[in-house]
């Protein structure tokens, strides 16, 4: 919703400003000029990027049409619960009560009952295959902590992947606008003789390439990265939180202060208060 709104101010002010000068809307609809512009951008972008980064950046911007993807304060009281009840579970039972959560994550009993975490594969992967080690008992909890952090690196680094593909289209759209320009200019002089009216609506037309140039770049290219590129900071966020838990859970800290350590490191706009962690967690309990 917040990027729609975005998206309707930048561009009900700039149609708005133009039509407060008479200017007809109409005049901005110059389909050639689109042509060369969108045109000479996808293709660039597809020379440029691997056929998953193209998808990503589709799935990212869209994404942006339901609030960006980023977790929010529902995201994470989720995932407080989920993981207070799994490290209860092994406390109570032993790691190998987590065998077959981890192995069949789809059919648990545990997971499945938090709808928010299991939308995101890969979270779900990143939990289960580290509680298979934490199941397998392979590693110490320092080790187990660094090989989660180097995880997680890889992880941001492919979310991050969308915004710089934007980025990079929003650096060329003004030189792209410019290519489009000098064609039409060109087609111009080749209509010098026709007289000023045609002349001058021919310019007219060439102007509006280097007008969507820089319009697509900073009204909509530029910002669309920096959004994909904190929600990309906001999931991060997220898996550090899981990251902490789990290391304080191996480290043998009990499930109440580990799930506390979590809510420690979640940005005070999303954070729980202590008394909403407890009344979650009762709930986790009384289920």
């Amino acid at each position: 919703m917040k990027f729609i709104i975005g998206v309707a101010i930048a561009l009900g002010s700039t149609m708005g400003g133009f039509m407060m000068h008479h200017g007809n809307p109409m005049w901005l609809f110059v389909p050639s000029e689109y042509i060369v512009i969108l045109g000479l951008l996808l293709g660039a972008m597809i020379q440029m990027n691997p056929s998953h980064v193209l998808k990503a950046t589709v799935k990212a911007s869209m994404g942006l049409l339901s609030g960006g993807g980023a977790p929010t304060a529902k995201h994470y009281i989720e995932l407080l619960q989920m993981l207070y009840e799994l490290m209860q579970l092994a406390r109570k039972e032993g790691v190998l009560s987590l065998e077959g959560h981890v192995n069949e994550p789809h059919e648990s009993t545990i997971l499945t009952k938090y709808p928010l975490f299991m939308k995101d594969h890969h979270a779900v992967d990143f939990l289960c295959d580290t509680l298979k080690l934490f199941v397998a008992g392979v590693l110490d909890a320092h080790n187990m902590d660094e090989l989660m952090e180097r995880d997680i690196e890889v992880i941001h680094h492919e979310e991050l992947e969308p915004a710089h593909l934007l980025q990079a289209a929003g650096d060329s759209l003004p030189a792209i606008g410019i290519v489009a320009a000098v064609l039409g200019i060109i087609l111009t002089m080749t209509k010098i003789n026709q007289g000023p009216d045609v002349v001058g609506s021919s310019v007219a037309s060439a102007l509006v390439g280097t007008f969507l140039g820089v319009f697509l770049a900073y009204g909509f290219a530029s910002p669309m990265s920096g959004a994909v590129t904190a929600a990309a900071d906001a999931k991060n966020q997220y898996y550090q939180v899981m990251r902490h838990i789990l290391t304080a859970s191996v480290q043998g800290i009990n499930p109440p202060m580990a799930v506390e350590i979590g809510r420690r490191n979640i940005a005070l706009v999303d954070r729980p208060s202590f008394e909403e962690l407890e009344e979650a967690l009762r709930e986790t309990k009384g289920s």
